[in-house]
């Protein structure tokens, strides 16, 4: 896998630039900016997972919607995804299936920031010669 991420200095907000060689591994690349942005850890273990399936009406909107319910289960459900298992992306039907291994929000997950909300400010997913490009702003 060669994704990769790089982080971008925005005023009051997060924001990365994401690279990667396909939509899932964008997708996955996506959701580690958000692990590494709301937690100092990453030594979780869980038998546990949890299935998302989400529909929008485009690949932007479709990523947007992904982190926003990922940070809805943690800040609201206490239900803290850290690893994807496995993940199916349908570009035509702009649709998803995500398996997740969680763990129950505890004292040993240690937040260093609260995101409020997954923007669809500048959002937008490019296929240049084969990487898929994308920038994602966290409003915290």
């Amino acid at each position: 896998m060669a994704s990769k991420h790089k982080y971008i200095s925005h005023t009051a907000d997060i924001a990365f630039e994401i690279e990667a060689d396909s939509l899932e591994e964008l997708f996955v690349e996506a959701f580690r900016v958000w692990f590494i942005s709301v937690v100092d850890s990453s030594e979780f273990k869980s038998d546990s997972s949890i299935d998302i399936e989400i529909k929008a009406d485009s690949l932007e909107l479709l990523l947007v919607d992904f982190l926003n319910e990922v940070n809805f289960l943690l800040f609201v459900r206490k239900t803290f995804c850290f690893s994807v298992d496995k993940i199916r992306i349908d570009e035509k039907s702009f649709s998803l299936f995500v398996k997740m291994k969680y763990i129950p929000l505890n004292e040993k997950v240690e937040l260093k920031e609260e995101i409020k909300s997954v923007t669809y400010h500048q959002m937008e997913i490019k296929n240049i010669q084969g990487k898929f490009l994308a920038k994602i702003i966290f409003d915290i």
